[in-house]
């Protein structure tokens, strides 16, 4: 979110409801009600019945005299009894993301398989190279533009420099390894594959 120009930001909300949103929100409901809470507190009134120490993330003070405005603040609960755990639910969400993933690089190496196989010549697509990743293996990273997937190429013809842009055809494709290789494209300017043809 660095283009909103903000030193700080918080995720709100998401239409599926993730699990830190819901911690978010909770948050700042707590945050609003101590603040109503205080605001009874210093005008001596009483505060809501309903309200329960999980809604505040404390305990509930208590009016006493009301005459004199007096509150008995509850202690001896455990530390940490109604904090938000925002560590809770990472293993999941993190689960979750890779698996995610995980189907969207199958169904992407699917469809590629599949043009491939209905295509009587070479699929080629314009590449930009984006970084070395091992200098020993001639490893590059590539961003692959109509597919906009950002994978790894072994180069076949030694130093590449960032930004360069390469055609390079499909040698092998298999969604269920998860395994996608580039060559060179025979053709000087490479051919472009169907997805921009149809574009």
């Amino acid at each position: 979110h660095h283009g909103l120009g903000l030193d700080c930001y918080v995720q709100w909300t998401s239409p599926i409801r993730r699990l830190s949103d819901l911690q978010v929100h909770a948050s700042v409901k707590r945050h609003l009600r101590r603040d109503r809470v205080n605001d009874l507190m210093r005008a001596g009134k009483p505060i809501p019945a309903a309200l329960s120490a999980s809604d505040l993330g404390c305990g509930v003070p208590k009016l006493v005299d009301t005459d004199a405005g007096i509150y008995e603040i509850p202690s001896g609960r455990r530390r940490g009894q109604h904090e938000i755990n925002y560590r809770r639910g990472w293993g999941f969400v993190n689960a979750a993301r890779m698996v995610q993933k995980k189907s969207r690089e199958y169904w992407l190496f699917e469809l590629i398989r599949r043009q491939i196989e209905e295509s009587e010549s070479e699929i080629a697509f314009e590449t930009t190279v984006l970084a070395c990743v091992d200098p020993r293996r001639g490893q590059f990273a590539i961003y692959v533009h109509e597919l906009g997937l950002e994978h790894r190429y072994l180069s076949e013809k030694g130093d590449l420099q960032i930004g360069e842009r390469l055609w390079l055809k499909v040698s092998s494709v298999s969604p269920r390894l998860g395994s996608l290789t580039f060559t060179l494209s025979s053709k000087s300017g490479g051919r472009p594959s169907r997805f921009a043809r149809a574009a």
